[in-house]
């Protein structure tokens, strides 16, 4: 075989091998690299060689055994629970007697200490459940009544352990005639086989507690309903936390080891009695050792030292299975284990962060649905009871979970401090380009601010009383007889409207340079004063003024201003704008600010006449 044959078979060897670095079985591998030096690519590749497989089933006995026996196991499935409900509710109902009633109800119901151990439960065994004993009439297995709810007795936690739902009716439909009250996917039973008794409840007479969701392609059955025990989830980051702990200890008492040299050692060793003499020799120094601390040994053939072991490297083994756990089962190691995460920027703040986010979800998932059921056949049943007149409408909320320290209090308030300041600096710079009054910055803090600040007379709302707003006609001229006196004089060419909405005068500024002014004009032909005022607050504001009670009469000035009928309300329909042709920039101003405007003169006049009227029925009450 010459030369160049020689290099053709060994390129031909070549090319085999590359082959088979890239094949796979039948299957021919053009998706990534192949080296056949450390088998990277190749069937002999074991960086893949890694597979997923589940772990066997944990009984139920077992996860209770745990639980028992386990504090840091316990501690996983108590802490979020218990953080779950600490803090209570944070429900307004809008009366301060109905939220007593509630709250003494859920403090007799025992609501914080069933919802922890439902959720306790559930974390523990995948789910539970709370069987609420209502009086309505009905047995357990019967639906709910809730229009028969005399009283919420007691509620009953019972751990996924010993319930089992009827699966026969979970995908139960029967179209609009809803036979069962349960919703689609929901079993209508369950059946309770406590040790001390069994029995069957209906689903609308119980709180389900899950442990999260599972596809329908769940390994095991028994979790498909109801979810996942934590345990199952954090089994092996459990496992290497506890034994590397454990394995830390024994470490520290092997690293120091005592080494003992004895000449001829394997030759004594090789005889019954050379084995005796060995272990009697270990005997006297041990016992030299104990009596005088010190060895005394023979200075020919024997030598007795101490290796020492390093323990490098095993704090970060086992912080780093402590971090392990902490995340897989979302508790900061400064609740876990009580002390910070080691580190940098180790401050532990993301990890409380992330630790009330889980405990929300807990709230969201099992407790916000189950708390609103508990507090609304309370409601049902106070209603009954005559203690609460009407069911009111509320807003389910858990309080706050995160409680600030002295320091980020101080914190709050002091900026609240500096805001309050650069707002102060604010509005005296409006004040002194007489943008606004202080009346106006007066209301304004008084309003917002919540300070406690007396408001002069003319800074008050103006409120209409109810008397005066429902009074017809004839009540409106005996209130003020002396403006009704003109009917007898003539026609009244003019209407007007003073429109009241909070407290404030609707007006604008009219396009002449008269002053400020509210609507109204000339009566036309065929029109009533009251069609007209209506009619000219359409036009010049865009509004239509309802319910027009009867003000008075303005007589008019010759040669100046015609005489006018004038109306008030305190409805309208639409949203006030100035027609830009007669009035320009339509505001709602209060008494106060009306005063320092220039006013159109009958305008002026109409409030003084409202004026009048209000005082008049202050007086008469």
């Amino acid at each position: 075989m010459n030369k160049r044959q020689k290099v053709k078979q060994l390129r031909q060897r070549i090319q085999t091998q590359r082959g088979a670095a890239i094949i796979d079985g039948n299957e021919f591998r053009q998706d990534g690299y192949s080296n056949m030096m450390n088998k990277y690519g190749t069937k002999q590749d074991n960086s893949t060689a890694y597979h997923y497989s589940l772990e066997g089933i944990v009984p139920d006995i077992e996860l209770a055994n745990l639980y028992e026996g386990n504090g840091l196991f316990a501690k996983i499935i108590n802490r979020p629970s218990e953080e779950a409900v600490k803090h209570g509710l944070d429900i307004d109902y809008g009366n301060k007697d109905i939220a007593e009633y509630v709250e003494d109800w859920l403090d007799k119901l025992e609501w914080e200490d069933k919802f922890s151990t439902a959720e306790k439960w559930a974390r523990l065994y995948g789910g539970s459940v709370i069987v609420m004993l209502v009086d309505d009439g009905g047995g357990l297995e019967n639906s709910l009544n809730w229009k028969n709810v005399r009283s919420i007795d007691e509620l009953r936690v019972f751990e996924r352990a010993i319930v089992q739902e009827d699966t026969l009716s979970l995908y139960q439909y029967f179209g609009n005639s809803m036979k069962s009250t349960v919703s689609f996917g929901e079993p209508e039973f369950f059946h309770i086989s406590s040790k001390y008794g069994s029995f069957t409840v209906h689903r609308s007479r119980c709180l389900v507690f899950r442990n999260g969701r599972l596809p329908e392609h769940a390994s095991d059955a028994i979790y498909q309903y109801w979810g996942i025990p934590e345990y199952i989830k954090i089994k092996r980051a459990l496992r290497e936390c506890i034994t590397s702990h454990e394995n830390g200890v024994k470490l520290l008492e092997r690293c120091s080891q005592a080494i003992y040299k004895m000449k001829n050692l394997a030759n004594k060793l090789a005889t019954p009695q050379g084995e005796d003499e060995v272990l009697q020799r270990l005997q006297v120094i041990d016992m030299a050792r104990s009596f005088l601390n010190s060895l005394v040994i023979d200075n020919d053939g024997e030598e007795y030292t101490f290796e020492s072991m390093s323990m490098s490297g095993v704090k970060d083994i086992l912080d780093s299975t402590c971090n392990m756990l902490s995340a897989v089962t979302d508790i900061p190691q400064t609740i876990l284990f009580g002390r910070s995460p080691s580190g940098m920027n180790s401050t532990g703040e993301s990890d409380m962060e992330n630790y009330y986010n889980m405990v929300e979800n807990i709230q969201k998932q099992n407790m916000k649905a189950n708390s609103r059921t508990v507090i609304d056949l309370i409601l049902q049943q106070g209603k009954l009871e005559g203690a609460i007149p009407e069911i009111p409408k509320y807003k389910m909320k858990f309080a706050s979970l995160w409680s600030m320290s002295k320091k980020e209090q101080a914190d709050v308030e002091k900026t609240k401090a500096d805001t309050e300041y650069v707002k102060a600096q604010i509005y005296q710079l409006y004040m002194d380009g007489n943008v606004i009054d202080p009346s106006e910055v007066r209301r304004k803090v008084a309003e917002e601010d919540g300070y406690d600040i007396k408001l002069e007379e003319s800074d008050e709302i103006l409120e209409i009383p109810e008397d005066i707003l429902e009074i017809n006609r004839r009540t409106s001229k005996n209130l003020n007889t002396d403006a009704y006196e003109a009917d007898k004089v003539g026609d009244y060419p003019a209407a007007a409207v003073l429109v009241i909405k909070d407290g404030k005068i609707l007006c604008a500024s009219r396009r002449n340079s008269e002053g400020i002014c509210g609507p109204g004009g000339h009566i036309e032909d065929g029109e009533t004063p009251e069609e007209a005022a209506v009619r000219e607050a359409m036009e010049e504001f865009n509004i239509v003024p309802l319910n027009l009670m009867p003000l008075g009469d303005y007589k008019g000035f010759p040669g100046l201003y015609l005489p006018s009928k004038l109306y008030f309300t305190d409805q309208l329909s639409g949203v006030p704008e100035a027609d830009g042709d007669e009035m320009l920039g339509a505001e709602w101003l209060s008494l106060e600010e009306l005063r320092r405007k220039r006013l159109f003169p009958p305008f002026e006049e109409s409030l003084n006449m409202l004026g009048n009227l209000l005082k008049k029925s202050f007086d008469s009450q």
